[in-house]
Formats: structure tokens, sequence, C-alpha cells
């Protein structure tokens, strides 16, 4: 009867958050500073390179905003584009609710699988570091970071003589010291991401194709990656005094998986984009995206986006510093609230997506 008690006490708990506004769920950020690869990346390659094709794409690697910026709209602020940043900075335009510093094909170190000639999140981290010299950050602002995939992919895909049993550890280092970077540059509240199972990714398959043993690798990356990267944060977070959330992604995509009509998909192992190809080649677009989980071989779509700023929301919210434990679950414990939630997700969901595209047009009308 206990344990009854227990679960129907943690079920009402989140019932009730999903009842409450979305900007209710995490306290006010002055800016939203991100930093990573192609789950984040929210137009920059498209403005350096035209690329992915728009459409199908809506230039990003996805059908539609990527997480981030559905947060943003969440969070009441606009971050800039550091394509967009850099040149307004030139015109004395100073961005005052943040920057996304992601770019698509960035590895954690200096490697960028898109262009040599583009940067890694190492020289994303070194930007901010310098614009913070005379722009410093406030307090109050929220640095985002999630990378890593990239990494394991093209140890699968592209070879080479990088010993694979150490890459965990090297990939959670080049993380742990960008953050540790971006906190000795003045950033006090941080949320990180952990990988989901990249064994799971339609890419995975992919692979299969030319190495069978390729799905278990990238899953045992990913484990391995979730473990230590958890750890390194921990101890991060009590030697410099900052405030370090971890987004559990891993067990949101696990959920969805397992569960996917919980979560409004019908499914979850292929690409919307059919016989889709490194290159962006693919023969078409599945009739509903809004149902699969997977936009092409490695990227969510929009709607999956849409649950992972849920996600960041709640865990933002159950994090908030100087605040005593929160009468909600742990994070698969936030993962089955969304699913819990239903159809009052799906539908904040498309709210989020219609709100961010009205703000993006009226953006673009005043440019």
């Amino acid at each position: 009867m206990k344990k009854f008690r227990k679960k129907l006490a943690i079920a009402t708990g989140t019932i009730a958050i999903t009842l409450l506004p979305l900007q209710a769920l995490a306290k006010d950020y002055s800016a939203l500073n991100i930093f990573g690869d192609s789950l984040l990346d929210a137009g920059n390659l498209f403005n350096l390179t035209g690329l992915p094709p728009s459409p199908p794409y809506d230039q990003k690697l996805s059908n539609g905003p990527v997480w981030v910026e559905q947060l943003a709209v969440e969070l009441d602020l606009e971050p800039v584009l550091v394509t967009e940043a850099i040149p307004n900075l030139l015109r004395g335009k100073v961005p005052t609710e943040g920057i996304n510093f992601a770019l698509t094909g960035s590895l954690s170190s200096d490697v960028n699988v898109v262009s040599p000639l583009l940067p890694g999140l190492q020289q994303q981290i070194e930007t901010f570091g310098g614009l913070a010299t005379f722009i410093p950050p406030k307090s109050d602002a929220l640095f985002v970071l999630l990378a890593g995939g990239n990494d394991y992919n093209e140890a699968i895909f592209r070879p080479s003589s990088i010993d694979s049993a150490a890459l965990p550890n090297q990939v959670t280092d080049n993380l742990t010291n960008a953050v540790a970077a971006l906190i000795g540059s003045g950033a006090k509240q941080l949320l990180v991401s952990n990988l989901p199972n990249l064994g799971q990714q339609p890419f995975a398959d992919f692979l299969d194709q030319v190495n069978p043993q390729s799905s278990a690798l990238l899953t045992s990356f990913s484990t391995q990656h979730n473990l230590l990267l958890d750890q390194k944060l921990t101890a991060l977070e009590t030697a410099s005094g900052a405030h370090i959330t971890q987004l559990d992604l891993d067990s949101l995509f696990a959920s969805a998986i397992s569960n996917p009509g919980e979560f409004g998909f019908t499914n979850v192992d292929d690409a919307c984009l059919t016989n889709f190809q490194p290159g962006f080649v693919f023969e078409g677009v599945c009739d509903n995206p809004d149902e699969f989980l997977f936009w092409d071989n490695v990227h969510p779509t929009t709607q999956a986006h849409g649950l992972i700023a849920q996600l960041a929301l709640e865990t933002l919210h159950k994090q908030e510093p100087g605040e005593g434990a929160q009468s909600v679950p742990e994070p698969s414990g936030t993962v089955g609230l969304l699913a819990l939630g239903g159809g009052a997700i799906l539908r904040r969901r498309g709210f989020a997506i219609a709100a961010y595209r009205s703000r993006s047009k009226s953006r673009n009308q005043a440019m």
C-alpha cells in the first residue's frame, strides 16, 4: 500500500506539473548561450553553406525548430545565431539575450566533419571566451551544451588511428574541459546533456551494413560516455561552485523507443526522409513526420525536439539552485511524466513551434 501511495503521489505531482504554464517550469534567465552540434544548430551551418537543402529541411537539421529554439520561446528569450551576432557586433549592435554558437558537424574537439574550415566545439567555447572579456555574462544567464555524438558516429563511419577504447574518456574530457572553460568565462548556470543510445539511431542500421558490430559498439560508446560524463560533471560542479544541471536525453529516447504511442509516435525506427543516405541523399518525405521520432538517419523531427525542450524545462525546474528537493520523480520519472502528460504535451509542443515560427517571421520582416 505504501508503494502504491508513493507511486500515486509521484503521478499526481507529474500531472500537476504538466498543467502548469511552461514558463512556470523554470526560473527566469536573462540570456541563453548555446554550444554544440547539429542537435542545437538553429541555422549557423545554413547561413555559412546553404546546407541542409531547405525544404524539406528548415534551414537546420530537422523539419522545424530544434529544441533550444523551442526552449528559448518558453523562456521568452531570443538568442541570436553567432553567424548573425558577429556581423552585428562589428556594427556596434550587442546581443542582449544570448548567442547560439552551435554548429552542425562539430566534434567535441576542434574538428568539424562537414569541413576543416569550420569550427568544432572548442572553437565555439574560445569564441565565447573572447567575447566575454568585454561583454561579461550575467550570473543568471543559462548556458546549454550538447556534443559528442559526431565523435562516435565518425569513429565508426570513418575509422582512424584513434583507440576506440579510449574514445569515451577523451570525448568526455573534451566536454568537461569545455564546461570548465565556460565557467572560467563567467558561466554560473549550465545545462549539459548526455547522449541517447546511438546504437538505436537509423544511422546505426546503415553502418551495420558495412560492419555488423556497429550498433553494438555505438551502444557501448553511449553507455560509457554517459557514465563518465556524469562523474566528471558532478566532480566539476563540486570543485567550481557553478550550478551544472544534467539533462537525461538518454532516458527520454529510451522511453520513446520503448513506448512510442505514449509519446505520439508511430515510427521510432526509420527516418521520415525515405532511403536516406549520407550527403543529404533521399528519395522522398514521409506523409506523417509528426509521428516519426527521426527526421533523417541521425536527427530528430521537430516534434521530438519539442519533447526534449519540455524535458529541459522540467529538469531546470527541479534543479533550481537554492531550493530544497522537489516532490517530483528523478530523470527517468520525468520522462514518464512526459508520456503521462500525453495530449497536453503534444498540444504544447505545437504551441511552442507555432510561437517560434510567428516570432521568426516577425523578426525577418523587421530586418
